[in-house]
Parts: structure tokens; sequence; C-alpha cells
């Protein structure tokens, strides 16, 4: 039962920092853009605790932990989908979001996804400075028997110089290769042994119940190295760079899985996002950060996807009305909006039978 309050805290607190971060980017670019705000919520439903400040805005704390809106003068839903200057006096109408340029309201949306990347940034821009970087040269520490790793030939000590042509600089790099690698593609593996350099081939593994390729080699923990010495600019690149990376890799999870070549069901949905949520925060202070950076640039990227209802969709609708110059007609809009909303509930049901069964079978392990 104390586990499971854990789980249910972690989450709570991991979604609502990233929720808080995703809003206040919509919020503060609604301000400087001169819209009124008049709600900042976080989460759903019944409202639990509540403060009007000075500028009129209403800021909730609600029941449902489960994401969060910031509502803006003459806005009819959460979403800012719809608008309406019922109930708004003429010179208050100014102050809503449908009177802006289009630049504006776009800047508005874009903002939110904006500020879970900054923040994701500037948190691990933050850990590198502080704390520093752990350092783990490509080097076999052991190979696990009967893995596509000793059918390949790597022996402990062997150097990892490149995979797939790609230079591998340390043991991450080689992690990242083997994690992007398609199902059923061999991995070519150019690698370092007593000062030869020889050409392996090896085809990654997969265990029961898992989509995630493994090769089976395991890094020494004699040779981890903390390198501390980072100045801020070096720790801000580096944290732009690791950022891209988990982007990058994100982009090609998804081309995988569109064109077949990756099985989708390592997805996780909320449920799978409350356990890995509780195995961070049992993980330390340091594991729960790094867990929080990775949920917020998934947030964002989710949210720039073209889907309509997410921010990528409504920027998607203002790109159209740029080009044909007027709004999309009402009746376009209702019916994209509620397509978006399809796919995503079919995405929440998809993920929740995915994760069932894995949390059932680890509880009864």
């Amino acid at each position: 039962m104390l586990s499971g309050f854990i789980y249910l805290f972690a989450f709570i607190v991991v979604l609502s920092v990233v929720v808080i971060v995703h809003e206040g980017g919509h919020f503060t670019m609604a301000r400087l853009c001169g819209v009124k705000v008049t709600d900042f919520s976080l989460g759903f439903g019944k409202t639990l605790w509540k403060r009007t400040d000075k500028n009129g805005t209403t800021w909730r704390v609600c029941a449902v932990p489960m994401g969060g809106y910031v509502k803006m003068l003459g806005d009819e839903d959460a979403a800012s989908a719809t608008s309406s200057s019922a109930g708004v006096s003429e010179e208050e109408r100014r102050y809503t979001f449908m009177a802006q340029p289009l630049y504006k309201r776009a800047l508005i949306i874009f903002a939110g996804p904006l500020m879970n990347y900054v923040f994701a940034i500037l948190l691990l821009a933050g850990l590198f400075w502080f704390v520093g970087d752990v350092k783990i040269p490509p080097v076999v520490g052991s190979v696990v028997a009967e893995s596509a790793a000793e059918k390949a030939g790597l022996k402990p000590g062997d150097l990892i110089v490149s995979v797939n042509d790609a230079v591998v600089s340390d043991y991450t790099d080689l992690q990242r290769a083997i994690r992007v690698t398609e199902y059923g593609k061999d991995l070519s593996l150019v690698i370092e042994r007593e000062g030869a350099r020889i050409q392996v081939t090896a085809t990654p593994f997969y265990d029961e119940g898992s989509n995630v390729p493994k090769l089976g080699v395991m890094s020494s923990p004699k040779l981890v190295v903390v390198d501390k010495d980072i100045g801020l600019f070096k720790a801000v690149g580096m944290a732009v760079r690791d950022v891209y990376r988990m982007t990058a890799d994100t982009l090609i999870y998804l081309k995988q899985i569109l064109f077949d070549k990756r099985s989708a069901t390592d997805m996780r949905g909320p449920l799978g996002i409350a356990e890995a949520s509780g195995d961070a925060f049992q993980g330390g202070v340091l594991s729960l950060l790094i867990f929080i950076i990775q949920i917020s640039v998934a947030i964002g990227f989710m949210n720039l996807l073209p889907i309509p209802v997410l921010d990528g969709g409504h920027l998607a609708m203002y790109a159209v009305e740029a080009v044909i110059r007027r709004p999309l007609s009402d009746q376009v809009r209702t019916v994209l909006l509620w397509g978006g909303i399809s796919v995503l509930m079919a995405l929440l049901v998809y993920t929740f039978f995915l994760d069932v069964p894995r949390i059932v079978q680890r509880i009864f392990e």
C-alpha cells in the first residue's frame, strides 16, 4: 500500500512540475502579447483551491492531476479552440485571444512546448554545472552469455570504436546506437583489440516482453570518470546536445513505428509514466531530476505534433490560415478537433492495455 502511494505521489509531482512549466509558457507569452488570462489551472475537475490575483487571473488547483490549462478572455473551452465575444465588453475585446493577429496567437501557442524545452535545457545544464558529467569509455566490461555480443565474438576489454560508421566516444553513444536500431537489423561494429581494429556484425536481441533491442554487453565500472570541471557555457552546450538527441531519438522511434520497423508495444501511457515516476523517485534526487527532464522534453515534443487539440494542431491550422488568408470555418475546425480528440483517446486506451498487464506482472513477480 505504501509503495502505491509513493508511485502516485511521484507521478503527481513529476506531472505537476512539467504542466506548470508548459502552461506557464502559454501564460507568460499571453500576458506579453496583451491578452488577458482569466484562469490558470493545475489539474481538471472539482476545484480544491483557488485565488484571484489583481490582474483578474484565477489560479486553481483541481482534483484530477492529469494536466492543466490556461484560459484566456473570450475562450469557450480550456484548449482555446473556440472563442466568443459574448459577455465581453467592447473595450475588453481587444484583450481576447482571438482578437490578436495571427503571429501573436501562434507565439502564445508555441510558447508552451518551447518552455518545456527551455526548462529541460536549463535543468540539465544546472546538473552538468553543479554535479558534473559522468564519462564511461565504450569498453566492454563483460559479455552476457548467449547474447548477440557473444555470438559476434566480443570480449571483455574490447574498445568499441564505431557503430554503423558512427563514431562512438563514450558508452552512452553505444547505448543510443543500439536503442534506435530497427527490429531485426544488424549492427556493424568496429572494435579495437590489442592494438588492432576488427569489424564484426551483431544482431540485437529482444528479451521476452520487451521491444527494446539489446546487444548484451556491460560497461566496466572501474573506468567510470566524473568530469566536474565544466563551465556554465559548456554545460548549456552539453544540455542542448542531449535534449536534441532525445528529440531526434523520439523522431526515429515514431518513424520506425509508422513504417512497421519497430513494434508500438513499448509505448507508455499515464500508468506507465506513473510507474517510471515512482522508480525514478526511489532512485534518489538525481534520478528524479533526470526523469523530469525526459518527461518535459517528451511533453514538449508531443504537443508539437500536428494533431488538432494539441498545440501543434493549432499551429498547423494557423499555417493554413496564413496561406488562405482567412480562418478555417467553425465546421472544419470542429471536425478537426473531434478527430484529434478521437486520436488521443485511442492512444490512451491502447497504452492503457499495454501498461496494465506489464504492471500486474511486475506486482506479482
